[in-house]
């Protein structure tokens, strides 16, 4: 088995993109098999080498394994070799209008209730009336309108199109570009490719490019395809660039939050933290997607990388430590970050001079004069609180709200009784005196 993702390289990957290349990832490794990346650079004007290293990044840091990789932009002499020979055959025609004579024509069929499918104006040109148009031609490919295209998609279920509703695809721009529809077909029968799979979005352009395959007389892929991931309207999807896996991956996600994520909505599974694609591989089949929307949370993804790292052992995070080689400081965190990178928030309040909150002195004060003076331990938390409830007359909580405040400067975070201790006593006193 080989499926291939192919990307555009007019951009960073968006979710929707690495969902594609995760389930492609996923599907081929539980059968046994090889995932191949395509780079669709054929835009020349448009497709960016930055972008082409940003997607190697980024699939290498989802651990999203490639076997093999290509772009289109160096196989050009073979498009042009199976362009040249489709033409001769007459299964491509040259097209002389243009972009704003196209639009007026599509608006007029749909004033009149007509499907806007081209007309094949340009197909009946004679050879001098072509030499008239001083504009270079573009190039379509002429279906048979008489065929039926389907195929048994292994998400959706039977596809079936009438080739008479479709246009004759555009296959090569007047600058001499290729779109996406006839380098595709090629190279997916070249390298051999048994598996596509992609979004639904792509469903017209599948049954046009299993009517070039069996054209050129070759082997119809199996084709799956995806339904579009629906944005949900949370706050964290509205922050810039907040939907592409390079802003994911420098706001501090974890790659395996991320993909237990995408693995598992539009399916049945429930969605749990897993720590290695390994067991993602393991409980993956095409069989279990469905073809009905999927609405992606991006809340829902924060949510997945807090309960991922509060059960992460020190061993798994120790290297990203760097200096804060501490195992009782990371069990101690663990339980109240979002994000990786809210260690260093939590570290300066156990490590650094930092702005408290206090907002009743007295009470402050009598804490502080009660503070025990032995030996830390465990259970000096609970000593002081209990020396201090007796000459208080506010609730337990309330007195813990007061000194996590007149500690931390926050009203929430990790236990006060480990916290007390990763603080220490100097800290502890300087920071109740700040009054």
């Amino acid at each position: 088995m080989l499926t291939r993702f192919a990307p555009s390289p007019t951009g960073y990957l968006h979710v929707g993109n690495i969902r594609t290349a995760l389930v492609c990832y996923l599907y081929a490794y539980s059968c046994g098999g090889k995932l191949l990346l395509r780079f669709d650079d054929t835009d020349i004007e448009r497709s960016n080498a930055t972008y082409i290293d940003n997607i190697i990044e980024d699939l290498k840091w989802l651990g999203i394994e490639i076997d093999s990789s290509f772009k289109q932009s160096e196989r050009f002499d073979r498009y042009n070799e199976v362009f040249s020979s489709l033409m001769k055959e007459g299964h491509i025609y040259a097209c002389y209008e243009s972009k704003e004579e196209l639009d007026i024509k599509r608006k007029m069929q749909l004033k009149q209730g007509l499907p806007p499918i081209y007309g094949r104006s340009s197909l009946t040109l004679l050879s001098q009336q072509q030499e008239q148009y001083e504009r270079k031609p573009y190039f379509r490919f002429k279906l048979d309108e008489n065929a039926i295209i389907s195929w048994n998609d292994e998400i959706r279920g039977e596809v079936k199109f009438l080739v008479k509703n479709i246009s004759d695809p555009i296959i090569k721009r007047t600058d001499g570009s290729y779109t996406y529809m006839l380098p595709s077909a090629i190279d997916d029968i070249d390298y051999n490719i048994t598996h596509i799979i992609r979004g639904e979005d792509h469903i017209t352009n599948t049954a046009v490019q299993i009517h070039i395959m069996n054209v050129l007389k070759a082997k119809v892929p199996k084709f799956a395809h995806l339904s579009l991931l629906h944005i949900g309207e949370d706050k964290i999807s509205k922050r810039k660039g907040g939907l592409n896996i390079k802003y994911l991956k420098e706001d501090g996600l974890e790659s395996m939050a991320i993909n237990s994520y995408l693995a598992k909505i539009g399916t049945s599974d429930v969605i749990k933290a897993q720590t290695n694609m390994k067991s993602l591989v393991e409980s993956f089949s095409i069989q279990k997607f469905s073809a009905a929307s999927v609405k992606f949370d991006l809340s829902d993804v924060y949510r997945l990388n807090a309960k991922m790292l509060s059960s992460m052992p020190f061993e798994l995070v120790k290297e990203r430590l760097n200096s804060i080689q501490s195992s009782d400081f990371w069990y101690s965190i663990r339980g109240n970050i979002e994000k990786f990178s809210d260690i260093e928030k939590w570290w300066k309040i156990c490590r650094a001079n930092i702005e408290t909150v206090i907002t009743d002195k007295e009470l402050i004060n009598l804490a502080l004069s009660l503070l025990p003076k032995e030996k830390w331990d465990e259970n000096t938390w609970t000593r002081w609180v209990d020396s201090i409830m007796p000459q208080v007359k506010i609730k337990r909580n309330d007195l813990f709200m007061q000194l996590r405040l007149a500690l931390t400067g926050f009203d929430r975070g990790p236990n006060l009784a480990k916290l007390l201790l990763l603080i220490g006593r100097e800290r502890v006193i300087l920071r109740l005196k700040n009054n």
